[in-house]
C-alpha cells in the first residue's frame, strides 16, 4: 500500500464517518493517527512488510540532507491531521469549527486521488525528510 492509497482510504473513511455521524469510528481513526505519529509504524509500511516479507522496507525512507530536520514529513502529516480533526471533533458539538474535519477529509481524499499533498510539500520545503 502506498502513501497515496492510504490518504485516499483515510479521506474516504473520514468523510463517511462524518456524514453518517459515526463518532466512535472517527475517534478510532484519530487514535490510529496518534499511534502512527508517535511510533512511526505507518499502516502502508506495515501492509507492505506483510505482503512482501523478503523486501527490505525501512521505516525511515527519506534521504538524509545536511539542512533537513530528522523527522519525516509523512509522520508530521499524521500529527497535523490528528490535531486538526481532534480540534474540530471536540468543538463539533458547539457548531463553531465543524468544517475543519470535513476540510481535512476532503483534502486527504484529493491528495489520494491526485497524488499531490500540499501539506507534505510544505513540510518538505520546511526541511523535513
Amino acid at each position: 500500500m502506498t502513501e497515496r492509497a492510504y490518504r485516499l482510504v483515510v479521506g474516504i473513511s473520514m468523510l463517511g464517518f462524518l456524514f453518517f455521524q459515526l463518532n466512535y469510528a472517527m475517534w478510532a481513526l484519530l487514535v490510529l493517527m496518534a499511534i502512527e505519529g508517535m511510533t512511526n509504524w505507518r499502516v502502508p509500511i506495515l501492509v507492505s512488510k506483510a505482503l512482501y516479507p523478503n523486501d527490505n522496507i525501512k521505516v525511515s525512507e527519506g534521504e538524509s540532507q545536511t539542512n533537513s530536520i530528522n523527522y519525516e514529513a509523512e509522520r508530521m502529516l499524521r500529527w497535523i491531521v490528528f490535531t486538526l480533526v481532534l480540534l474540530g471533533t471536540i468543538t463539533y458539538t458547539e457548531a463553531t469549527l465543524w468544517f475543519i474535519p470535513w476540510f481535512v477529509g476532503l483534502m486527504l481524499l484529493l491528495a489520494g486521488v491526485t497524488g499531490i499533498c500540499p501539506m507534505v510539500m510544505a513540510l518538505r520545503k520546511a526541511g523535513l525528510k
